[in-house]
């Protein structure tokens, strides 16, 4: 076994709240259906409240190919992962892994 173990982030959809308490017992968060950073702050200032300070905790941004990740960031997201729609076609997943990571601003 794995030592220290895999990290595990608990999904939830915005704005149930339940599974964000289930997500502080564990090392993250994985929020879909987010309108925009200001809420990712939120549930980060509410996670910064429940959890030790200097605990790591990794906080999962949801965002469209072409959405500069910069406001996810300063919301307090740890990673930001492309989402895409559910039949988005090979050529177009082709087209945003060839451009490579967005830079942020």
């Amino acid at each position: 076994m794995q030592r220290p173990r895999i990290p595990v982030w608990v999904a939830s959809e915005w704005p149930n709240r339940r599974p964000v308490r289930r997500a502080l017992r564990w090392d993250g968060l994985f929020t879909v259906g987010l309108p925009g950073p200001e809420a990712l702050a939120e549930l980060v200032a509410e996670i910064d409240q429940a959890r030790p300070a200097g605990d790591p905790f990794d906080v999962v941004a949801y965002i469209p190919p072409d959405e500069d990740p910069a406001p996810w960031e300063r919301a307090g997201a740890s990673w930001a992962l492309t989402a895409f729609d559910s039949h988005p076609g090979l050529a177009r997943v082709r087209q945003v892994i060839e451009a490579g990571p967005p830079t942020g601003g």
